[in-house]
């Protein structure tokens, strides 16, 4: 897979709990196509093609993403720990909050691995 559909895996994968939350409020055709990135996702497929065509998201510009807000606002990140995609499908990293849990895959529930 690209860099470019790593990255929109990545912005999926930390969108999925709100998209999950927008499609469980729309009828059982959206549930089903929203499952269906969601596996072609976790393995390692392009989803591009499909959030347009499903939910008309141009995966380049369209992606939402709550991680927005002022600089220097929220909680701290640990600077020592990144974890990654656990199964290397998408280039999403995240730093947990010191102390935090273990980061996990927003598709497959598992823990991201770490990265250092």
């Amino acid at each position: 897979m690209d860099d470019a559909e790593r990255q929109v895996v990545a912005r999926f994968c930390l969108d999925l709990p709100n998209l999950r939350a927008e499609v469980a409020r729309l009828d059982e055709t959206k549930l089903a196509q929203l499952t269906r990135i969601e596996r072609a996702a976790a393995e390692g497929r392009p989803i591009s093609g499909l959030l347009s065509r499903y939910f008309g998201i141009d995966p380049a510009t369209g992606n939402r993403s709550l991680h927005g807000g002022l600089p220097g606002s929220g909680t701290g990140r640990a600077h020592e720990e990144l974890f990654g995609c656990p199964q290397g499908h998408c280039s999403r990293e995240e730093r947990p909050v010191p102390a935090g849990p273990v980061p996990r895959c927003g598709l497959t529930d598992s823990a991201m691995k770490r990265l250092r």
